[in-house]
């Protein structure tokens, strides 16, 4: 699954109407493509059985590179998983470098969905989130 067949597959079930009414309630300007949470669960659970780990990041990081809402919504449900092997940092790493570029509830939302897994899986990592508290 390359970035641009992930991101296809995304726009080919756009609805322009649902995306501009998406742009109108979350009053972010950014492109929406109009899709339920249910069409990016769909999609990101595919992906995530498929993929392995280092393309599953990968996939991840592009789409969220796109900046369109559905594909950084889709990126943080590709991380959303209660067990990633090998637990290493490299997902947590991920998560922590598009926290920058939260503007979004709903995406904030969707990638503390990934974060909380995470956490769970090692919860030393809260000593960072500790730090976040306190951020500008």
């Amino acid at each position: 699954m390359t970035p641009e067949h992930a991101l296809a597959a995304l726009e080919s079930q756009a609805d322009p109407d649902r995306a501009a009414q998406m742009r109108a309630y979350h009053k972010i300007d950014r492109p929406y493509l109009g899709l339920s949470n249910e069409t990016c669960n769909a999609l990101a659970a595919e992906w995530r059985k498929t993929l392995p780990l280092e393309d599953r990041l990968a996939l991840a990081d592009a789409l969220w590179q796109t900046n369109i809402f559905e594909a950084r919504i889709t990126a943080a449900k590709l991380l959303v998983k209660a067990r990633i092997r090998p637990e290493d940092d490299s997902t947590w790493q991920l998560i922590q470098s598009w926290l920058p570029e939260f503007d979004s509830w709903a995406i904030a939302d969707a990638v503390a969905m990934a974060g909380q897994r995470r956490l769970t899986a090692d919860p030393a990592r809260l000593d960072t989130v500790e730090t976040w508290t306190s951020s500008d």
